[in-house]
């Protein structure tokens, strides 16, 4: 399918990016900014995903506006909100995956985005334009999206199947590791049992908890990671299998073409990060012009031939790499989406849900 048919599909839906590692990295040698920060409209503070930009990018917006630009990394929309609930640090802009807007929202940490002041905002596919999580994009812009799927080194093993079951089955030998998010692996077990990754059933969570517990307790079980660390990880041949986001992965094969990944058959998620503009930015207007920046198609492109993860602008697409356009876990056919296989990972419903994934995920993690 052509990639602007998929694209229309995500009008009515979009999804959730998940975690890698905590770790912290600063932009151009400059150091974490510090609290109580001042608008000294010439320091923009970002606070995003790992290895989710090109340094490049970032030195041509600093350049062309004379400013200085800091990044600090997180690698979970956990970790992220509880920083900035911490008040640990004052940043202008957040990278959250879509399923913690409105958490963000009600816990009053954005202010509204003011698109009218975005003059690249038209360059938006339709898909992407007033999602369900944030009606009107009144707090936030897209900024990139991928799927998660399984990935291997052939060199090392090429499974007989594309099945989840080679991770949740009764294989006890393969190596492998999960992703260190619980939406991501929750989803995945509930994916495998024939569920939503949205499930909020008592009895379908337990049944996915209890599948999880006996799948960390096998001998191949090697570890929750990032993505990153699982890529490096089948790189170094030390696994046989890892749950990765396909951008992750594709970064890798790009130049081992050893490196695969797949779309289980039972389906999978689908993840879109977004950028916001934090309550207390010391610098709102400059955050708004890196916004705008973002949303040039070149600009656009070039972010996504550096991460590898899929783009939501209409006019970068014709600059996109050919090797991402011939990767079918970076562009899922649309019927991928309509039959439900691939599923949007949504915001669960307050009260009791969120504290059921929140018990899954302590008890995995403590074994």
């Amino acid at each position: 399918m052509k990639r602007a048919l998929l694209l229309a599909l995500l009008l009515l839906t979009a999804c959730h990016r998940v975690e890698k590692k905590d770790t912290a990295t600063e932009g151009n040698g400059t150091t974490t900014p510090k609290p109580t920060l001042k608008d000294d409209g010439k320091t923009l503070r970002i606070f995003m995903w790992s290895d989710y930009i090109d340094p490049e990018i970032v030195k041509d917006f600093e350049t062309a506006n004379g400013v200085n630009v800091v990044i600090d990394t997180y690698e979970s929309n956990e970790a992220m909100i509880a920083k900035l609930q911490g008040g640990g640090a004052s940043y202008d802009l957040a990278n959250p995956s879509n399923y913690v807007v409105q958490t963000m929202v009600r816990a009053k940490l954005l202010q509204p985005l003011q698109k009218e002041q975005l003059s690249n905002f038209r360059n938006l596919l339709p898909g992407f334009v007033n999602p369900n999580f944030d009606r009107g994009n009144e707090y936030s812009i897209p900024y990139q999206f991928a799927a998660t799927g399984l990935a291997y080194n052939s060199a090392r093993f090429t499974p007989p199947r594309a099945s989840w079951e080679l991770i949740f089955g009764q294989q006890d030998t393969l190596r492998f590791a999960l992703l260190d998010d619980p939406r991501e692996v929750i989803g995945a077990a509930l994916k495998y049992l024939g569920y939503s990754v949205n499930a909020t059933k008592p009895e379908e969570l337990r049944a996915a908890r209890d599948l999880l517990r006996k799948t960390v307790r096998k001998r191949g079980f090697e570890s929750f990671a990032g993505g990153p660390e699982i890529r490096n990880k089948l790189l170094a041949g030390s696994i046989d299998l890892g749950q990765i986001y396909v951008g992750d992965l594709l970064q890798g094969a790009a130049e081992n073409d050893k490196l695969h990944v797949f779309i289980p058959r039972e389906g999978t998620t689908i993840s879109t990060d977004t950028l916001v503009i934090l309550r207390g930015s010391p610098n709102p207007a400059l955050a708004r012009k890196f916004m705008d920046y973002v949303l040039q198609p070149g600009v656009s492109a070039a972010i996504s031939n550096y991460t590898y993860y899929g783009n939501p602008n209409a006019r970068a697409q014709p600059l996109l790499d050919p090797f991402l356009k011939d990767q079918p876990a970076f562009n899922p056919p649309a019927g991928e989406f309509a039959s439900g296989r691939i599923e949007f990972i949504n915001e669960l419903p307050r009260g009791n849900p969120p504290r059921l994934y929140d018990r899954i995920w302590t008890d995995l993690k403590s074994r």
